[in-house]
């Protein structure tokens, strides 16, 4: 994968500008316009991974004990590669002495590993081999990684074999999420597991007097300051790769990156998509999600969190900052007010027509040296805008989808502060072997367990808006 730049995103960016404009003038097709988009859409998220690598690791990273280089030494050799594989990379390099790449390397081969343990060592396969020690990528590729990470693993490193994802993988299927990096991330030691937080609303401490007298002096007014907790319950996201048996004995490593690949766009795609458009009503506000088991049903997502009242009907118009944008700031009242705060997430086609307002500044335009968000792709009023394949295109002048009228879109604003995603169980794997055994295929299994929710009273606080019946 070739690095992608902040320049390339930029020049997409002034290309897709371009193109509006001949478009608008009729010198070239819409057609054109999709593809530039599209292509731009795709350098941000590679963008946004090579941004997060070069970032380095956070305070909270090098503050765990486990890091430590004496520490890490005393472990026995499984234990410190494993240490190494689950770490990121840029926090485990330095601990070790290594390049980030290189931890990276052994990481993306520990995935292959683990995913051939999966599929090897099974009696009903006698062309695979018993045990994924035997295979050549393991002799050949993985063990020289494994090694190369650290010199007390010379000898023993030959019995490690990968069981867990790596750190390098959970990574990429996070970086493909657009919207989830917008809002807080915490960890959930239990489910469901409650955030203590201070009450929404402010107590005036009142007026107090000079006292000069020996008595009947009068006191200061008695508060008790108002506490609340924000309430984080995990649910399920799941997806399937189905893999031939026949190509498995063929050729296992060639489709062990397809796998990779199926796994980590299953889950990024799912979780966003709920988080644009969840909804746990019995029946979901579009007419298209009806299964029980779609992950649109998990938890309620943000346009289903937007109270009636931050809620604006553009009339079929084409969006502008005006009557999109800023009136959804307004109607979010305090909590639109500051720029850093917010994030405005919109459709390829709102974008698209967007560019062609003024007050819309493009990457290209505040240069290579801004501070970006993951995703942003232009600025307004100073805040980030974010571009989703899942904020929908297919609604109708009520801003859900009825299968009828499919040609309005919508734009969503939204307070960062306002949300929280929990994290109760990482991404995990496992083989169903006889679920498809009659058409002689293996299912490879990926599920974590996320949770979504509003930091304030989501009944009361317009930490979200919406704009819709926006012609597409």
């Amino acid at each position: 994968m070739s690095e992608v730049t902040l320049e390339d995103v930029a020049k997409n960016v002034h290309d897709l500008s371009a193109a509006v404009q001949e478009m608008q003038k009729g010198l070239v097709d819409e057609t054109k316009v999709r593809d530039i988009a599209t292509e731009l859409v795709e350098n941000q998220k590679l963008l946004a991974i090579e941004q997060n690598r070069k970032n380095g690791p956070g305070p909270d990273d090098t503050s765990d004990e486990s890091l430590i280089p004496g520490r890490l030494a005393k472990m026995q050799s499984a234990d410190r590669l494993y240490e190494i594989q689950t770490r990121p990379a840029d926090t485990i390099a330095p601990v070790i002495g290594r390049k980030a790449d290189t931890v990276r390397a052994f990481q993306h081969a520990a995935d292959k590993v683990a995913l051939m343990g999966l599929l090897c060592g099974r009696d009903e396969h006698p062309k695979l081999p018993m045990r994924v020690q035997d295979t050549r990528y393991f002799r050949e590729e993985f063990l020289p990684l494994a090694q190369a990470m650290d010199s007390a693993t010379t000898a023993e490193g030959l019995e490690y074999v990968p069981r867990e994802l790596s750190a390098s993988l959970i990574e990429r299927v996070n970086l493909q999420l657009l919207v989830a990096p917008l809002f807080i991330n915490v960890d959930m030691p239990s489910n469901p597991f409650d955030i203590p937080a201070r009450a929404v609303s402010r107590t005036r401490l009142g007026k107090a007097s000079e006292n000069t007298a020996d008595t009947g002096q009068t006191g200061f007014n008695k508060i008790t300051p108002g506490t609340r907790k924000v309430t984080l319950t995990a649910v399920k996201f799941g997806g399937e790769a189905l893999v031939s048996r026949d190509l498995e004995e063929d050729s296992l490593i060639a489709i062990l990156p397809f796998i990779e690949e199926e796994l980590t766009d299953y889950m990024a795609a799912d979780f966003e998509d709920t988080l644009i458009n969840g909804d746990t009503t019995g029946t979901h506000m579009d007419s298209d999600v009806t299964s029980s088991t779609d992950p649109r049903k998990n938890f309620s997502g943000l346009r289903k969190l937007a109270l009636s009242g931050a809620k604006t009907d553009v009339s079929n118009a084409a969006p502008t900052v005006a009557n999109s944008i800023r009136t959804n700031r307004k109607k979010m009242g305090k909590y639109g007010v500051r720029p850093a705060d917010l994030a405005h997430i919109v459709s390829i086609n709102a974008y698209i027509q967007l560019l062609a307002d003024t007050s819309v500044l493009t990457l290209e335009k505040y240069g290579p040296f801004a501070t970006i968000v993951t995703g942003e792709l232009a600025r307004v009023d100073g805040s980030p805008v974010i571009v989703s394949e899942f904020v929908r295109s297919d609604l109708n002048a009520t801003g859900v989808y009825d299968g009828t009228t499919t040609t309005r879109t919508e734009v969503l604003s939204v307070n960062r502060r306002g949300y929280a995603i929990g994290e109760r169980r990482g991404l995990t794997l496992q083989v169903l072997r006889e679920l498809y055994a009659e058409d002689d295929q293996d299912a490879i299994l990926a599920s974590w367990r996320k949770a979504f929710a509003a930091r304030f009273t989501s009944s009361t606080e317009t930490t979200v808006a919406v704009a819709y019946n926006i012609a597409d």
